[in-house]
């Protein structure tokens, strides 16, 4: 078996993505949803794997070995892929330790009652609720299907624990708990598996959910050392199902306690409240915050779901529901439109969402310090954070995090969603299992791990489009910049796309930041709510003149900051913050329409969206650019130093 191995990531649940892994380092990565065009579409199909191994340059027998992750209760849909079987046995070559195969003494029949399925049961009919409303939605093939019939392979949720686990606590107390570096536990968020795969069997394993979320980020932080807290939305209350606190050093990552938080979903659940849908709604509950005044706010509800329980005899979100309703009532506020989707923007429902975003900042700034006090208990002191998982792309609050919490840097990898969970499986297996070193890096995590287009291929896409007119501009950044000084609405689209939910500059939709009116206008073309807000991208070295109060630099539009003065109304939110993406020369043309824009008009900022239209994936290929054009009102797109418009446009 290969020193370094090629190792194939897979993630099968929402945003399920393939990542190849070669010399410990990303060569290839594709996210599902931009082929097959669901948002957040869940699975893994050949034509991913496939595209991804294409990008690497890895041939299929040149993988070492495999691994496999899922979002929670979410089984294998190895229905899928071609010629994929795995087998709840370990390989014969697989020499790494694992705690759970020692406990579970390699029987097969006692792994097998710890399976989930929710996919099917969803699907199939034989369960209703929340998980049918997920699953029609990021993967609406499988409505049709016949679930008796299609080969899945159910997943793994527990995995290992500890004594000390046992009783579950609140953060306090979970704080005063000092930290071990456990080796049994180290190995114990996995189980080795044998995967037979085009005529090939191979080493594999499952890799926890959160274990996952951990190495994506750690791994790619490139920090020496670190604390790490995951949490996502998952719906369970207790337990490490929706997030783990862990200790990073060197090449090993040792869980030291679930955190038993249970935010996530109640600020899914908050966004379905007022109106702003269950799947797709808490990055815009976000946004909806500022207009809002924290007034619902109650100290009593900071704390994870064993405080909450204690307090309310009831989980976190039915308390919090309730006592928003009825606080809304009891002040005279217009309940006629809470739940609106008309009405959003009333008071009931923003100072719902400035309320419940209050709530998160607070108990996710608590649980920071929990795990800080724990790691201290213990000897362990660090000076570095790593957050992962969906609620890692709250903005405000990992602003409020670096400035007011026991850290002094704080890392978020661009891929801290669901999406990031293939690179975090083949990490985790690489430098945790197999001891493998880390490589030195300097801290910049890419975003730009899509595959790239050639040339042919964006020539032929041109030449072959109805309706639009393009030209080679002698310098395309140039042109671009002139384009934006004229206040063209304009899009941009470079080299790899980025991996994760933001676009950060080669798949953008770009605009003037000094014309108020561009706000209104960019969410027209975009088919957005108007109040909606957006991001500006600036200079790295020139962002402190303009924003203040995050990190800097700040590459992934990651933090939110506050905006100095009044020239940028195109991405100044009501309350006056901003979510930057700081830019330097790693991110290519962006970086050159920037300056060229900066050398015109003394601003080194533009409005930065991502190039999608509504309930769309970021585009990814050539066709799905020019059909942005042919089916909005953009005024130019730009698209590998080409320039088009529609016909009869300058």
């Amino acid at each position: 078996m290969n020193d370094r191995p090629n190792i194939l990531g897979l993630h099968f649940g929402h945003d399920g993505a393939v990542c190849v892994l070669r010399n410990g380092e990303i060569a290839g990565y594709v996210l599902r949803e931009r082929i097959n065009r669901t948002k957040h579409a869940l699975g893994v199909s050949d034509a991913e794997i496939d595209k991804a191994l294409s990008d690497a340059a890895i041939a299929p027998g040149d993988i070492d070995r495999i691994a496999i992750t899922s979002t929670q209760g979410v089984e294998l849909l190895v229905g899928l892929l071609e010629d994929f079987e795995v087998s709840l046995e370990p390989h014969p070559d697989d020499t790494a330790p694992s705690t759970l195969r020692d406990a579970l003494r390699l029987d097969p029949a006692r792994i097998e009652p710890l399976q989930k399925f929710s996919v099917g049961p969803c699907l199939s009919g034989a369960v209703d609720g929340f998980g049918r409303t997920l699953y029609e939605s990021v993967f609406p093939e499988g409505i049709d299907f016949d679930w008796d019939r299609f080969a899945a392979v159910g997943w793994l949720d527990n995995y290992a624990s500890a004594r000390e686990w046992s009783p579950e606590l609140g953060l306090d107390a979970l704080g005063s708990r000092a930290a071990r570096q456990d080796e049994h536990l180290r190995h114990g968020f996995h189980l080795p598996v044998s995967v037979r795969w085009r005529g090939r069997s191979l080493p594999g394993c499952f890799v926890q959910h959160h274990m996952a979320h951990a190495a994506a980020c750690y791994y790619r932080s490139g920090f020496d050392a670190a604390a790490v807290l995951t949490h996502d939305g998952f719906l369970s209350g207790t337990g490490y199902h929706s997030g783990l606190n862990l200790y990073g050093e060197g090449h090993r990552l040792w869980p030291v306690s679930p955190n038993h938080l249970t935010l996530g979903m109640a600020y899914n659940f908050a966004a379905e409240m007022v109106g702003l849908g269950l799947v797709h709604g808490a990055g815009k509950l976000m946004g909806l915050a500022p207009y809002g005044q924290p007034v619902f706010f109650d100290s009593r509800f900071v704390g994870n779901e064993i405080d909450i329980r204690r307090q309310f005899d009831s989980d976190l979100w039915t308390a919090w529901s309730d006592h928003c309703r009825k606080e809304a009532m009891a002040r005279g506020y217009d309940i006629s439109a809470l739940g609106d989707p008309a009405r959003v923007t009333e008071a009931v429902n923003a100072d719902i969402a400035a309320s419940t975003q209050k709530l998160f900042e607070e108990t996710y700034l608590k649980a920071v310090r929990s795990l800080d006090r724990m790691l201290s208990g213990g000897g362990i002191r660090t000076d570095n954070l790593c957050l992962s998982g969906g609620t890692a792309l709250n903005c405000p609050s990992n602003s409020r995090i670096w400035r007011e919490g026991p850290y002094e840097n704080v890392f978020i990898e661009p891929t801290c969603d669901d999406g990031g969970l293939a690179i975090g499986a083949a990490l985790h297996l690489h430098h945790n299992l197999l001891d493998q070193p880390r490589p030195s890096d300097d801290g910049f995590a890419t975003p730009y791990l899509g595959g790239c287009c050639d040339e042919e291929m964006v020539e032929t896409t041109l030449k072959a489009a109805q309706g639009i007119t393009w030209e080679t501009p002698p310098n395309a950044a140039e042109a671009a910049a002139q384009d934006l000084l004229a206040d063209k609405v304009i899009a941009w689209f470079e080299g790899g796309s980025e991996a994760g939910p933001r676009a950060l500059g080669h798949r953008s939709i770009l605009a003037d930041v000094r014309s108020a009116d561009n706000w209104l206008r960019v969410n027209k073309v975009k088919g957005r709510e108007p109040w909606r807000p957006f991001a500006p991208v600036v200079l790295a070295e020139k962002a402190a003149d303009w924003f203040d109060g995050c990190p800097m630099p700040s590459p992934y539009m990651l933090f939110t900051a506050t905006v100095k003065g009044s020239d940028l109304p195109a991405i100044t939110h009501v309350d006056g913050s901003s979510r930057i993406q700081t830019v330097d020369e790693r991110c290519g043309g962006i970086r050159q329409i920037l300056e060229a824009f900066d050398r015109q008009t003394g601003v080194p900022v533009l409005l930065n969206t991502s190039f999608n239209g509504p309930g769309e994936p970021i585009v990814e290929t050539p066709t799905h650019a020019v059909a942005f054009l042919q089916n909005s009102d953009i005024d130019v797109v730009y698209i590998e130093g080409r320039r088009a418009v529609r016909d009869g446009a300058a």
